[in-house]
């Protein structure tokens, strides 16, 4: 954050930027859907699933004591396992997340615009329209991109807390929702893997601090006071979604939230979902454009990336304005309506996990290394939290791949990305060392 915020502000900031992810419209999907398969159960992930991720914050903890600025988590990747891991890990879960998801974002909130606000507006058009004013913010002030995400992401808080309240207070007047269901595709174990998956996102803050993390304390409780909040809104609205939606329609409906919304409020409540979910896909979308694009200017002052893309890092504008024609070539193309988008996006996500847990594996070989270094933030319960945040992510990862439905697709994808990235990486690698050779010597 900028240095002139006092710590309140910074704080806030910091929460809303740890948010954004949390609350895109493919959470409430994900969540909606849960609850319709598990019932009650489901809770019981969510908050196990902060828990891994309250430890993943802690680790976070440790890299920005160790390190300062927005590549810290690459550096401390870079120094426990090599350079080629510090590249390959970031760009195949948050490069491919950025652009697969924001696609899947935009198309989503162009149709809710459209069928629940304004019907004569065309979807993709609002999409577009959306995409290019988080891009000029993000261009023109960091300031004010944090400011219009402090606002989205309180709308989106806002607006699930108010339709949760409605249906606690209304259940009286309702009758109760028959909540026994067969489904034949019930799988526990990938649901629980499944929470891990709600939560993801917070980590964005610390790429996006410029100052911040000169104090890991703040950004660790910026981080888990997000994660905390979120878990607490989620389980507040599924279980307003049991109690007035059957199990059977939570599970087989793309659009749960909207449905339960409806009937809470009937068209009030589709209207104030509708604004839930066009804040949620702005805040979304906004901090994957703003902190991806600093994680590569980042990477690239590190020489992990060609150089021109740290040019004016603050700001990191080639890499946003890369990003951003990535996003309108997907929408443009007609990728938004593919099905093949959800398992790229898919794809992203577990490379995302995988990225979390080669962060635990770096605290881990860190901490171990460099003995008293790490003087500024110590994570209670030091191995034994941190090797179960290491471990329970990387059979995550496994586990949500053997156990998707599309698993032969998402393989072939992840695998045919992960070629092309190491194949970059290496390559780059090997012309950066032969480089500092010939002018070293």
């Amino acid at each position: 954050m900028s240095a002139i915020y006092s710590k309140p502000a910074s704080s806030i900031i910091s929460l809303a930027l740890a948010m954004g992810l949390m609350l895109s419209p493919e959470s409430l999907v994900i969540l909606g859907n849960a609850m319709g398969i598990a019932g009650v159960s489901f809770l019981l992930f969510i908050m196990s699933a902060m828990v891994i991720h309250l430890f993943t914050a802690l680790s976070y903890g440790e890299v920005y004591s160790l390190y300062k600025g927005a590549g810290s988590e690459a550096r401390i990747i870079k120094d426990a396992l090599g350079s080629i891991p510090a590249i390959v890990l970031p760009i195949c879960s948050r490069v491919v997340f950025t652009v697969c998801a924001s696609t899947g974002i935009l198309a989503t909130a162009g149709y809710v615009f459209n069928e629940v606000l304004v019907n004569w507006f065309p979807n993709l058009g609002f999409s577009f329209c959306l995409l290019g004013f988080l891009v000029l913010i993000n261009l023109w002030n960091q300031r004010v991109t944090e400011m219009v995400q402090i606002v989205l992401v309180t709308v989106a808080i806002c607006g699930l807390t108010f339709l949760s309240a409605v249906g606690f207070i209304g259940l009286e007047s309702t009758s109760p929702v028959v909540k026994v269901v067969d489904y034949p595709s019930f799988d526990l174990a990938r649901l629980a893997l499944l929470g891990l998956v709600l939560f993801i996102g917070f980590d964005l803050a610390g790429l996006v601090s410029n100052n911040e993390n000169k104090y890991p304390f703040r950004l660790v409780k910026s981080m888990t006071a997000g994660v905390v909040l979120a878990g607490i809104v989620f389980i507040l609205w599924g279980l307003v979604s049991l109690q007035y939606v059957s199990l059977e329609r939570l599970a087989d409906t793309t659009i749960p939230h909207s449905i339960t919304a409806r009937v809470i409020l009937g068209s009030s409540g589709r209207i104030v979902m509708g604004v839930v979910v066009l804040a949620g896909a702005g805040a979304a979308v906004n901090i994957l454009l703003l902190a991806v694009s600093r994680m590569i200017a980042a990477m690239a002052a590190q020489g992990l990336l060609p150089s021109f893309l740290g040019l004016a890092q603050n700001r990191a504008p080639i890499p946003l304005i890369i990003l951003a024609v990535g996003i309108a070539a997907m929408m443009a193309s007609g990728m938004a309506g593919v099905p093949d988008l959800e398992i790229y996006t898919r794809a992203g996500v577990l490379f995302w996990l995988l990225n979390y847990s080669a962060v635990h594996l770096s605290v881990l070989i860190m901490r171990r290394g460099v003995c008293g270094r790490l003087t500024q933030f110590q994570i209670p319960g030091f191995p034994v939290v941190t090797l179960i945040g290491f471990l329970v992510l990387f059979l995550g990862f496994f586990g949500l791949l053997w156990s998707d439905s599309e698993s032969a697709l998402l393989f072939k994808f992840m695998l045919i990305i992960l070629v092309i990235v190491c194949l970059f990486s290496t390559i780059w690698v090997g012309l950066t060392h032969r480089k500092s050779r010939l002018t070293s010597g």
